[in-house]
């Protein structure tokens, strides 16, 4: 209507003013113009429509930002996705990103792709290649029409614009405290682009929505960061006066005019006064005759050091006098800056009580010790001795004082090469055990049960070695198994006897019985004979060219020594009952190497007197209980063993076959060891040397029954015990024990 009414006008005007001959050309005119001035008006109009539409828009994607619940929760990662899709609908362009600040570099939080509906994210722009742009967006929004030739972005032309078709962008900074933190990023693709300033403001409206996310969040991590140190700093607090109370220890502290701040429950507990009673007083006021002390000490602690340590005496919740020892020390506020001291103290009365308690457990620990008759050795991991009992330095004659330290190989050498399995014992944290370990010292064969029992105590690494001498054990073993062999051979051998004696006595019966037949001049033979038309002399003469008596001699031999061995079985088998008397031991082996002198089968295979003879006797030995013919029988069988082995050795220069006899106490026995320097017995044959039947001699010449009547001589018939030791190559030494006789009264 207005339009219309004022072109009414003009034409009235017009007509009024110019008449009719001009009339026409300039309303045409004036007609034109005006519709131009219509069209103009139109395109402002739609121009306006447009950008109401356009700002409509936008005013509906920041509320729905502003209002989205992840935005409101400050959740900007999970928020990115949603406003860079948001963004690209109220520009109308075909991607939109919002970038952070990482360091040096613009991250790609998340990049929306209109075209393509797709996120992409991580991208990264090193800030020291492209210093015009970064300059620019610090300042302000980059509002780019054409990319390619705008000087701030043209540097991402390479790799970025050309290859996405990007002609004009609008990059929006992201400022908190003046500082670039994050950036808003529109691209258009296609023609270039004037931005319009609505679409400026509504980039900065987004940025500004950014900005106020980040610093909720920044906010939020100041506010937790504090929240977090106000409860670290109560909790410590708390922390701190439970501490102090849980500590065993009074504590105390004062200010620097030496009044009491405070106390832990400790110090209440010993003193009977609270920390309550106890802020702001003095030590003269509580404790008047104790104060100097106190007084003086805090004076030059103030003045001369910064810590120390003093004994003294407190006055406890009892009125007691405590002997302890103070430890003080000044505390210093942030300026450094002295504010008092802080003290403690120990009760050294149960100090020392337990120290003198702990003294006698050592003690008494260190003579349980000392008085196990096993050896008990410590050892570190290097194998150095650390712990060292008496019997270890009665074995071995070592002192602990001189065992201390030392490799185990050097102070107890047959041990040395068991370092290895001392290792594995701590390695494996289990003990090992290994038993009845033979040495030989000062002539003798010992036995040791070794058990290594590992330690591992705060961290040091070593173990505990214990040696049992089970020498007798090993002794009292082999008797026993031996007796049980003796035992199971006993019947055997008294079947046997029975069985071959009947025909024994039938050889030996007829055997005589020829000879008699045969070559005695008897009336009988001699009428046989001429019966048979021989003479006795001429039968007799055949007899002695063919061998017959040699023969039959021989069968007799033969057959009275099968009756000897048979007799030798039958002792197994039948338990004889000797008469036992009280027996001088020396006088018995002093006959017994006589008869040895004396005895003819022994000089057949070695001269007795060529054997050098060593007697070690103890003095004011007691009698023994026994049988003197069957203990000859024992010595000499031993004697002559010995000798036919030292027959067979060959012996160096200046060396000689020789005999060591000993006898000494043994309670309650008397021991008899019979040594020789012959070739000694391997530990195959030393196991069995007891055994019936068992030999080392050549066929015929020995029936393995002499050392096994001899065991059982001893051991059956005298209630002793019977072994034997040995080194190969070197000796052999057969030990008898005997019980002593019973005094007669």
């Amino acid at each position: 209507m207005t339009g219309a009414a004022s072109l009414r006008d003009k034409i009235v005007g017009l007509s009024e003013s110019s008449g009719r001959k001009s009339y026409y050309p300039m309303l045409q005119q004036k007609i034109r113009e005006l519709q131009g001035e219509i069209a103009d008006r139109h395109r402002a109009e739609e121009t306006l429509r447009e950008t109401l539409k356009r700002i409509e828009r936008q005013q509906a994607v920041i509320a729905e930002i502003s209002t989205h619940p992840t935005v409101f929760h400050g959740l900007l990662q999970e928020a990115a996705p949603m406003i860079t899709a948001r963004m690209t609908h109220a520009m109308d362009v075909a991607r939109a990103s919002l970038w952070m600040m990482q360091a040096d570099r613009l991250c790609c939080m998340d990049k929306f792709d209109a075209p393509g509906g797709a996120h992409t994210s991580g991208t990264c722009l090193e800030c020291g290649r492209f210093d015009t742009y970064f300059e620019a967006i610090k300042k302000g929004p980059v509002i780019v029409t054409d990319a390619l030739q705008d000087p701030r972005t043209r540097d991402f032309s390479p790799k970025y614009l050309e290859a996405n078709g990007i002609a004009s962008m609008l990059d929006v900074p992201v400022l908190i405290d003046g500082e670039l933190t994050a950036v808003i990023c529109f691209e258009h693709v296609g023609e270039p682009r004037d931005w319009q300033p609505d679409e400026v403001t509504f980039a900065s409206r987004i940025a500004d929505q950014v900005a106020l996310i980040l610093a909720g969040q920044r906010r939020r991590i100041t506010e937790e960061q504090l929240q977090s140190a106000h409860a670290d700093l109560t909790r410590n607090l708390r922390f701190t006066e439970v501490l102090l109370d849980a500590i065993p220890i009074p504590i105390f502290y004062k200010d620097s005019e030496r009044r009491y701040l405070g106390c832990n429950q400790t110090f209440t507990d010993i003193m009977g006064i609270t920390s309550e009673e106890l802020r702001g007083r003095t030590a003269r006021e509580l404790w008047p005759d104790l104060a100097d002390a106190y007084d003086n000490n805090d004076q030059s602690l103030r003045q001369d050091t910064r810590k120390s340590t003093y004994e003294s005496k407190v006055r406890d919740r009892n009125g007691d006098l405590r002997e302890v020892i103070f430890a003080k020390q000044i505390f210093f506020d942030e300026l450094k800056n002295a504010q008092g001291i802080i003290g403690s103290f120990v009760d050294i009365t149960e100090r020392n009580r337990a120290a003198k308690e702990t003294q006698r457990l050592r003690t008494l620990l260190a003579n349980i010790i000392n008085s196990m008759p096993s050896m008990l050795i410590g050892v570190d991991a290097d194998g150095r001795i650390a712990q060292w009992n008496q019997q270890a330095a009665l074995v071995t004659g070592v002192s602990e004082a001189q065992a201390q330290g030392r490799p185990l190989g050097q102070v107890v050498p047959w041990l040395g090469s068991g370092m290895k399995k001392i290792r594995q014992s701590i390695a494996s944290k289990k003990p090992l055990f290994e038993g009845k370990l033979s040495r030989v010292e000062h002539g003798e064969t010992m036995y040791e049960d070794v058990t290594i029992y590992p330690l591992i105590t705060n961290g040091v690494e070593g173990a505990v070695i214990r040696i049992d001498d089970v020498t007798e054990k090993v002794r009292i073993e082999e008797i026993l198994i031996q007796s049980e062999k003796m035992l199971s051979v006993g019947g055997l051998a008294a079947g046997m006897a029975h069985e071959i004696n009947n025909p024994l006595a039938s050889i030996m019966g007829n055997a005589q019985v020829l000879e008699t037949r045969l070559l005695l001049p008897l009336p009988q033979n001699e009428l046989a004979a001429q019966e048979a038309g021989i003479t006795l002399e001429a039968l007799q003469s055949y007899l002695e060219k063919r061998g017959i008596p040699k023969m039959l001699n021989s069968v007799r031999s033969s057959g009275a020594q099968a009756a000897q061995i048979v007799s030798n079985m039958l002792s197994f088998s039948r338990k004889s009952e000797p008469v036992l008397a009280p027996e001088n031991i020396v006088e018995l082996l002093g006959k017994t190497l006589e008869l040895a002198r004396t005895d003819y089968d022994l000089k057949k295979n070695y001269d007795f007197k060529k054997i050098r003879i060593v007697r070690e006797y103890e003095d004011n030995l007691p009698k023994i209980q026994g049988s003197a013919s069957k203990l000859q029988q024992v010595f000499l069988n031993l004697l002559r063993n010995g000798a036919e082995a030292m027959g067979d050795k060959i012996y160096p220069a200046e060396q000689w076959p020789q005999f060591t006899l000993r006898v000494r106490r043994n309670a309650p026995w008397v021991r008899i060891e019979l040594e020789d320097n012959g070739p000694g017995l391997s530990e195959s044959v030393r196991k069995r040397v007891f055994e019936p039947f068992f030999t080392t001699k050549s066929v015929g010449k020995g029936t393995g029954l002499g050392l096994s009547v001899s065991y059982f001589i001893i051991t059956e018939e005298h209630a002793g015990m019977m072994a034997v030791q040995t080194a190969e190559g070197e000796w052999t030494r057969f030990i008898i024990d005997l019980p002593v006789a019973m005094s007669s009264k």
